[in-house]
């Protein structure tokens, strides 16, 4: 539609509505070129590139509403999602995972590390050792009724000395231990039941109650071990990559025999 058939729609408007239109529309033709051609600065500073020059209220009503809806996120198959407010990460907790993740990467190689250095025995220890107890030499609880002790109990040790305990699975309590010296193995009367299994190894003794000082390496047996009348049950502690027995660092020093 062109400048001038708008104006005359505009002025076919007003006269249906009875009233008197602007000033400005009521010029003839001529009057509207002589004033057009008057002003030296045209109306307006920029235009839509394709669309008529002719912008009304129609327009604009059009125009506001696409860029609202141009505003709002939209998903991967055009349907418009919910803009979810980011979460407060405060920096105190950006650093703390920044040093905890390379802390628990390097536990995971330092723990196992640890624990060979105490069975070899190369951490400080100046303190005089004690002549290790004989291979097989037990300590049995006061309480444990000898007539359930009708399994056994086998261990093979490797270049280090070990106690393995038995202990109930729900009060810890002490059951029974054996004394295997380094590269040893034996086999001893165990009593019969569904227990938990510990392990105290080192090389310098220092009794019952300190094991072996600061080189004692306390580890606990991940599943609960099983003694039956006519099968008992065991453990060997060389350790290798396709093993077995799952065990895990204990963090507290073993309860005095």
């Amino acid at each position: 539609m062109g400048i001038d058939d708008r104006d005359y729609m505009k002025e076919r408007y007003w006269e249906r509505q009875g009233k008197k239109a602007p000033s400005r529309w009521s010029f003839n033709k001529a009057q509207r070129d002589e004033a057009r051609k008057a002003d030296a600065v045209p109306r307006g500073g920029a235009s839509w590139v394709g669309k008529d020059t002719s912008f009304d209220q129609y327009d604009r009503i059009a125009a506001a509403g696409f860029s609202r809806k141009r505003s709002e996120p939209r998903g991967q198959h055009g349907r418009r999602v919910s803009r979810q407010p980011r979460p407060n990460v405060s920096s105190g907790t950006r650093r703390f995972a920044a040093w905890a993740i390379p802390l628990l990467c390097l536990a995971t190689y330092a723990i196992p590390m640890l624990g060979d250095l105490r069975r070899g025995g190369w951490l400080p220890d100046t303190e005089l050792g004690l002549p290790f107890p004989e291979t097989g030499s037990v300590s049995v609880a006061s309480d444990l009724p000898m007539k359930i002790v009708r399994s056994q109990l086998a261990v093979r040790t490797s270049d280090s000395n070990a106690v393995v305990q038995l202990v109930h699975p729900e009060t810890d309590r002490h059951v029974i231990s054996v004394f295997v010296a380094a590269n040893s193995e034996v086999t001893i009367p165990a009593p019969v039941g569904i227990w938990r299994m510990r392990v105290i190894e080192g090389q310098k003794w220092h009794g019952n109650a300190k094991f072996f000082g600061p080189n004692t390496q306390y580890e606990t047996v991940a599943e609960l071990m099983e003694f039956g009348h006519s099968r008992g049950n065991g453990i060997d502690l060389h350790r290798r990559i396709d093993g077995n027995l799952k065990t895990r660092q204990m963090l507290m020093a073993p309860e005095p025999l």
